[in-house]
């Protein structure tokens, strides 16, 4: 199974490593992809990745947040916005087993209307901007609505990774995975 987590100027490194760290340690094929080309991407806190490969036919895509809260010229808002990624997720989802996000990649997944009329959640703090998207929000760390499925701020992607770890490869993966990190799961 192939998971796809973008990267862009201005992503939370948090919302990005830990799902992937996760989700690497379960034996899923992850990648960090760009939005429109490969090349130089910079975290919110300045972490400089290399990405050589661009969001694509992934079975998985995770989007982080980054950015929102502060309306900062680059991050998840600016994303928003701008209008590509957005674009591209409408375009995968159909054919994607599910969609996801950490924080507030909610609302770039609501931004391209893939959260309409469903249940999600995001950063506490963007929960009244998630509801102007007509999405039922739930004070929750994942959320899980089929192929959508949500975490709430920051740590929750480590959360999200486990959720989507005991759901495609069972609770005994997921239960191996969170003893390697030394993690409680939270959602149980």
């Amino acid at each position: 199974m192939r998971i796809e987590i973008v990267v862009f100027d201005g992503f939370d490194e948090l919302d990005v490593f830990g799902p992937f760290e996760v989700l690497s340690m379960a034996g899923f094929d992850v990648g960090l992809v760009a939005v429109e080309r490969p090349g130089l991407v910079t975290s919110m806190r300045g972490v400089r990745l290399q990405v050589p490969e661009v969001l694509s036919q992934a079975d998985g895509v995770i989007v982080p947040g980054g950015g929102w809260l502060d309306r900062a010229p680059e991050g998840a808002w600016a994303q928003a916005q701008h209008g590509v990624l957005p674009a591209r997720l409408a375009a995968l989802a159909p054919t994607a087993r599910w969609m996801a996000s950490v924080c507030t990649g909610a609302l770039v997944l609501a931004a391209a209307g893939l959260l309409t009329g469903r249940r999600a959640t995001t950063n506490r703090n963007a929960y009244d901007e998630l509801r102007a998207y007509d999405v039922t929000v739930l004070d929750e760390r994942v959320v899980d609505d089929g192929d959508r499925v949500t975490a709430g701020a920051l740590s929750a992607g480590l959360d999200l990774g486990l959720w989507l770890t005991e759901r495609e490869l069972g609770a005994a993966t997921a239960d191996r995975v969170a003893a390697s990190i030394e993690y409680r799961v939270a959602h149980r």
